[in-house]
């Protein structure tokens, strides 16, 4: 029993997208609810050997019939399920981080199919034959840094529940984790301009000269948008315009009072969330680490992710 136990809790073989479930990575084992049955049926059995009694042996063997096949089907309702992809949109540390996967089933119809990371609790959903379906997984990402919530539990106990089907997973899942942005003093440091002259007024975003077009980012304002090269089938851009703006600032690592690294991290965020919404032109200084002053909102996640990352921070949490 031990040896068995050992065997099923030990890490999976990490695997790669699309994932489909098959006789190598299916298990199977009765329930609870299983081993109470399986005891009412050899109590049954001893009772007719006993007794010498047909309708016993023909109820035991009736009743054992539909057990020994229940079992095919508990894995039935697993086998041929493709796991396609997985998404996931990075969150601060303390929020709680959600992971999309999107399944692809064959017939029949997959019903009462469970879904779980190894912290979190199973949810439960039905998989119509022929479609592709969403299935949403969340679990807290407690610290910052690349969060991996562990491998993927695929588990059905249908038709009877007395008998369990699972695969576990170990899917390339990960997600983003900032740190928690520490309120605190925007404390800035001039920066070099843009020009590369001390005393000179950079340019910088604005809303005074037309500069050209540049691929469109998430956040950028709609009023920005070429509509015009939109309509000819040009593809998506967006409007830059410069304007005189006073010096870059930095954002540094050095400035900060405190001597905790991860305290440090979270008024960096803070910093880098409020000189984004001050719409300052700013860069960020971080040991071995330097993001070049920009605006923007790509230019924030940029900033964010060399925070996240910083120091290699581990990936499980």
């Amino acid at each position: 029993m031990k040896i068995l136990r050992r065997k099923l809790g030990k890490m999976p073989p990490p695997l790669s997208f699309p994932a489909t479930l098959n006789r190598r990575n299916i298990y199977v084992l009765p329930t609870r609810y299983g081993l109470l049955f399986v005891t009412v049926l050899a109590a049954m059995l001893l009772g007719a050997l006993n007794y010498n009694n047909n309708l016993g042996f023909l109820l035991t063997f009736l009743l054992g019939g539909m057990a020994f096949v229940s079992i095919l089907y508990t894995v039935r309702n697993l086998s041929g399920l493709t796991v396609g992809s997985v998404r996931s949109r990075p969150v601060f540390a303390g929020e709680t981080a959600s992971f999309k996967f999107v399944l692809q089933t064959t017939a029949p119809d997959r019903p009462a199919v469970r879904f779980a990371f190894p912290e979190s609790p199973e949810i439960q959903q039905d998989l119509p034959a022929g479609m592709d379906a969403l299935i949403i997984l969340k679990e807290i990402a407690r610290t910052r840094g690349v969060f991996s919530p562990g491998p993927l539990t695929i588990s059905t106990r249908y038709p009877l529940g007395i008998f369990r089907s699972w695969a576990r997973l170990n899917l390339p899942t990960e997600c983003l984790v900032y740190p928690k942005p520490l309120p605190g003093p925007l404390a800035l440091s001039d920066g070099p301009s843009a020009s590369g002259e001390s005393g000179s007024r950079p340019m910088g975003p604005g809303a005074e000269d037309f500069q050209g077009l540049r691929p469109y980012a998430p956040g950028d304002p709609l009023q920005h948008i070429s509509w015009k090269t939109y309509s000819q089938g040009q593809g998506l851009f967006t409007k830059r315009f410069t304007a005189q703006r006073g010096a870059a600032v930095r954002l540094e690592w050095d400035r900060l009072g405190t001597k905790d690294p991860e305290e440090r991290l979270s008024r960096l965020c803070h910093m880098v969330l409020d000189a984004h919404r001050r719409h300052i032109l700013y860069g960020l200084r971080l040991p071995g680490v330097e993001v070049l002053p920009d605006w923007g909102e790509a230019h924030k996640h940029e900033c964010l992710r060399a925070l996240a990352r910083f120091g290699n921070a581990p990936g499980r949490q």
